[in-house]
């Protein structure tokens, strides 16, 4: 048997609501009674999760391998040639705090589905000519540790292995003391880069359920810049302290929360801004605040719009530290330009789509994801599935049972497709299996 045989598209249909079975399964680590989850980055519940997903892996036939920031990739052998290229898929299995039970993790379970059905088609036999991995980036959501997608970052060259394990938490902790912590500082070297990048995601806003449309083909992402801001001024007693003398730290921060504000304002609907973040040391009510420090971001759909927002921020951030006589410092600040996806992954979960007999629509994505960190190094592909009233980041994200189906039958279409077309994503939607 060939896999010109196989029809990729029963094989994605698998059994209806084993996708959902599984994300009812990893809620469980780091569970909430509200249904939601908190499963920091290299946390205990983290910790647990990673084990979970290293035990489905090996399982279904996977060699796991863990690199040293953590990177899980479950590597499914489905040609022994030589020179096979590397099909991936995932996303992250970490989650903000308070957070919900799909995001990241659907990516990472929907991968791991895809590559327990290649292997079984495989043994049915069905031959490809690419191998396929499962993976789950370290720190992609960046609640933890900073910055966010640094897994994935790592893995691209765009973040030194050195820096990340070196990031910390807001209580000192390092990401190298707390992977190891878990049992997560791995040692061994990475798979090399694929051929072909997917990622499945929630869409974390609501086009796709207002149109009734069961996936978005992502063609571009918005701009963003991020800093870490610290205003240092000096600690005392807010009674007898006189006003005029304070050199009040946080004074100066909710100056600065309150500009960043002001500026999406400016731009409605063409920039989105927020200070997510804040820390306030020694944080007592007797006390003046001595050092605050805050996370500003700004997300803009025009590369324009977003530079003159970050030199207007900056100014901000002078004009506040003077007002209140406090110092500042700007810890780190990274930026992410707008980009277009390679036409040729988006065609391919179009056709996909389409052989699935589902609707698709092209989709922006102002969300940050792991796959924007693969653009540079092979064609990249992230594909959404619709978001119940567009909540994200929150206990009550939902994503209903059909629409995790349909997501898998196209995001399996896609990994069949390509493990048979060398990993190349024009071939793969030009391939028509024998019926």
């Amino acid at each position: 048997m060939t896999s010109q045989s196989f029809m990729p598209e029963a094989l994605g249909a698998g059994e209806p609501g084993t996708l959902a079975a599984l994300l009812t399964c990893f809620a469980a680590f780091g569970g909430l009674k509200t249904g939601g989850v908190t499963r920091l980055c290299a946390s205990a519940a983290d910790g647990a999760a990673r084990d979970a997903f290293a035990t489905l892996l090996r399982d279904a036939g996977a060699h796991v391998v863990t690199d040293a920031v953590g990177n899980q990739f479950g590597v499914f052998t489905l040609t022994d040639a030589a020179d096979a290229p590397l099909v991936m898929m995932g996303s992250h299995l970490d989650s903000q705090p308070r957070g919900g039970r799909f995001d990241g993790v659907l990516g990472v379970l929907a991968a791991f589905e895809a590559g327990r059905r290649l292997m079984l088609a495989k043994r049915a036999g069905a031959s490809f000519n690419a191998n396929f991995c499962a993976v789950n980036w370290t720190n992609e959501e960046g609640a933890r540790f900073r910055p966010s997608l640094l897994g994935s970052g790592t893995f691209t060259g765009k973040i030194a292995v050195a820096d990340a394990l070196a990031s910390i938490d807001d209580d000192g902790v390092t990401l190298g003391a707390a992977l190891a912590a878990i049992g997560h500082d791995g040692v061994d070297a990475p798979p090399p880069v694929p051929a072909c990048y997917v990622e499945m995601h929630v869409e974390q806003g609501g086009l796709l359920e207002a149109e009734s449309v069961p996936v978005g083909v992502v063609t571009r992402n918005w701009g963003a810049a991020k800093m870490d801001v610290r205003f240092t001024g000096e600690q005392a007693h807010t009674g007898p302290a006189k006003m005029h003398a304070r050199r009040d730290a946080l004074f100066a921060a909710a100056q600065l929360i309150c500009d960043v504000r002001a500026i999406a304002d400016e731009w409605p609907e063409r920039i989105h801004t927020s200070v997510g973040r804040l820390v306030v040391q020694p944080n007592s009510p007797n006390v003046v605040p001595a050092q605050t420090d805050l996370s500003v971001e700004l997300r803009a759909v025009d590369d324009a719009i977003l530079r003159e927002a970050e030199a207007r921020i900056l100014a901000c951030i002078d004009a506040a530290a003077k007002r209140a006589n406090v110092g500042v410092q700007i810890l780190s600040r990274t930026s992410r330009p707008i980009r277009e996806l390679p036409p040729a992954v988006g065609n391919l979960v179009r056709t996909c789509a389409r052989a699935a007999g589902v609707q698709s629509r092209d989709i922006d994505t102002i969300s940050g994801h792991d796959a924007l960190s693969l653009l540079d190094v092979c064609p990249t592909g992230l594909m959404f599935v619709p978001s119940v009233g567009g909540i994200a980041h929150n206990e009550n994200e939902e994503t209903h049972g059909e629409d995790l189906d349909t997501g898998m039958t196209v995001l399996m279409g896609a990994a069949y497709r390509l493990c048979v077309s060398r990993g190349d994503p024009v071939a793969a939607a030009a391939w028509e299996p024998r019926r």
